[in-house]
């Protein structure tokens, strides 16, 4: 087909050698795999219930939820954006919600004939 043969086509490719050898080595985890162990690690927290394990993302919730609970406004706004995201608060309604409504009509008048009514004259 070609009247001539190009160099790299005899030293391009090689049997049993990968097309990136200095890339990832096989066996490493990627970047995600790793920050979600590393979230996701048990960790000991002390508090008034005493010990306990919780993942590390768990207690970083709570340091934060603390930190705006003792008036910490970038904790706060950290706090409600996360909440917004995964739509936390739209599941607690503050007031009940109206399930019926009733109309009463009271007559200011006692009706004629009742124990009231005659209890005037």
């Amino acid at each position: 087909m070609y009247e001539y043969e190009r160099a790299d086509f005899k030293t391009r490719f090689k049997k049993g050698q990968s097309g990136n050898p200095s890339g990832r080595p096989k066996g490493r985890k990627n970047a995600a795999t790793t920050l979600r162990d590393v979230l996701l690690k048990t960790v000991r927290i002390r508090d008034n219930q005493g010990k306990r394990d919780v993942p590390a993302i768990v207690a970083a919730a709570e340091v934060c939820l603390n930190n705006a609970l003792k008036g910490d406004l970038k904790a706060f706004d950290k706090i409600m954006e996360i909440a917004a995201k995964y739509k936390i608060l739209n599941e607690f309604a503050l007031e009940p919600p109206i399930t019926t409504i009733r109309r009463f009509i009271v007559d200011p008048k006692p009706p004629p004939g009742s124990p009231s009514n005659t209890d005037q004259t």
